[in-house]
């Protein structure tokens, strides 16, 4: 990509997308409606054109990719998700077993190692729920008429809560990894993170460093696939636009407004309250002193690039200990994802609500279901690589998980890049209070460098 951003040929790929999909669909779809409504459909009224939405836009669909640059796109767009759906499972596998065993220095620290795991866990489930109140108050989703083309079968409603956890159990590993079984995976993946805590460190070490060796491989992968996604997203959004209208993306807005919400109330409410709470901090004089880092993470999103800057501004601008920094930001880095956690939970939830607006065969999601995404976020943000993106790419795996199509995920593409950055400030804005929070309670913070920024 040469010394251009990556998200800058991002926005490039889906300004030629919204362009050639409008093109393509403004040159078809007086044919389309044709077809569907007769010689008069000029004349159709906006209830006629509604009610037969679905028909117009697969024959829509069908004369676009008949054409060889329809063709082209359709075939670039399958390429595109097939990669996606390629690198989950060794993704999953890898960084989930990793991001336990990592453990092993936490049990090694003792009180701190479990103070870091409560706090993360809590705050993570705090973002969460925040994220599932909100968008269930909002729905954003609910009532649109986004109609998407996709592939393979059509979503099925998730069981009773019970039964999905009952089925997350896999009889035989190999064949819910060959049946792409998200449920089976991740949970075998989270005993053997556990186990391989719990055998000889010599005996331990070997696979230990397999998985090391695995997950580095497979973090190359995924940014090699995110490489591509200027490409790919072009052509799934050129797709959707075409066979959709470019509408359809102003029925995004009410959905980035419910995540920016949501993001907004763990940020500015949530984890200020926590810091008062626990230390009785100024919370926003402690902001102040992370502000550098924070607008890092928001212009690079990216928690792993962030980390030097929040380390530096936690000892220097905060007065937090070396011995604290140094264990739990770099830990909150890879497994402590509370923004991350968040949207993904607000998005499916919203794919469910749109999805199910335009198939009346798919109800509304129940509580157990919706508590099931709630879990299934909080263990997927565990393995999402500090990268810009990598929360998308794991996204995928709770859609696999809910049986609702991928192809839903050429729309958040189109917004993706301003909600990453949010995120991202919030997963470090986590981390920082995180670490305020255990140096206060070992009392290794400098107050006096704190109250003098």
């Amino acid at each position: 990509m040469g010394k251009i951003k990556l998200h800058w040929w991002i926005m490039l790929g889906m300004v030629v997308g919204v362009v050639t999909g409008t093109l393509m669909n403004q040159a078809y779809i007086d044919e389309a409606r044709e077809t569907v409504l007769g010689s008069g459909y000029s004349e159709a009224t906006p209830q006629q054109l509604q009610e037969n939405a679905q028909n117009i836009n697969e024959e829509l669909r069908r004369r676009v990719i008949a054409t060889s640059v329809g063709a082209a796109i359709e075939g670039l767009s399958r390429i595109f998700m097939s990669l996606l759906k390629m690198i989950v499972l060794p993704l999953v596998f890898f960084s989930l077993v990793l991001g336990i065993s990592g453990m092993k220095e936490a049990k090694r620290l003792g009180r701190i190692g479990i103070k870091t795991g409560a706090w993360y866990v809590l705050t993570s489930l705090l973002a969460i729920i925040t994220g599932l109140l909100v968008v269930n108050l909002v729905g954003p989703g609910r009532g649109t008429e986004i109609q998407i083309p996709t592939q393979a079968q059509e979503a099925q409603p998730p069981q009773s809560f019970w039964d999905v956890i009952a089925s997350m159990i896999p009889e035989n590993i190999v064949e819910a990894a060959a049946t792409f079984d998200m449920f089976g995976v991740i949970f075998f993946s989270l005993l053997f993170g556990i186990f391989l805590l719990l055998v000889e460190e010599e005996v331990a070490a070997g696979m230990l460093s397999f998985i090391k060796g695995g997950a580095a491989v497979m973090m190359k992968m995924t940014q090699f696939v995110i490489s591509l996604a200027p490409v790919g997203i072009a052509a799934l959004i050129a797709n959707t636009v075409a066979t959709s209208g470019p509408s359809i993306f102003i029925s995004l807005f009410p959905y980035v407004l419910t995540v920016a919400l949501a993001l907004a109330i763990h940020f500015l409410v949530t984890l200020p309250l926590l810091l008062r709470f626990f230390t009785g901090y100024p919370p926003y004089r402690y902001m102040r002193a992370m502000s550098p880092a924070l607008w890092t993470a928001f212009s690079t999103a990216s928690s792993s690039g962030t980390l030097g800057v929040t380390m530096e501004r936690a000892r220097q601008g905060a007065g937090l200990s070396n011995r604290i920094t140094s264990f739990v930001l770099p830990l909150g880095a890879t497994v402590n994802m509370d923004g991350t956690a968040l949207y993904e939970c607000v998005t499916v939830l919203f794919i469910a609500q749109v999805h199910s607006s335009t198939h009346p065969d798919f109800p509304a999601l129940s509580l157990g279901s919706q508590l099931f995404i709630v879990f299934l976020a909080l263990t997927v943000s565990i393995g999402a690589a500090g990268i810009p993106h990598a929360g998308l790419v794991m996204m995928v795996i709770i859609l696999q998980a809910v049986h609702l199509p991928l192809e839903y995920t050429s729309l958040i593409w189109g917004v993706d890049r301003i909600l990453d950055m949010a995120r991202t400030m919030t997963n470090i804005w986590s981390d920082a209070t995180g670490a305020a929070v255990i140096a206060h309670s070992e009392n290794e913070i400098e107050e006096s460098v704190l109250f003098s920024s």
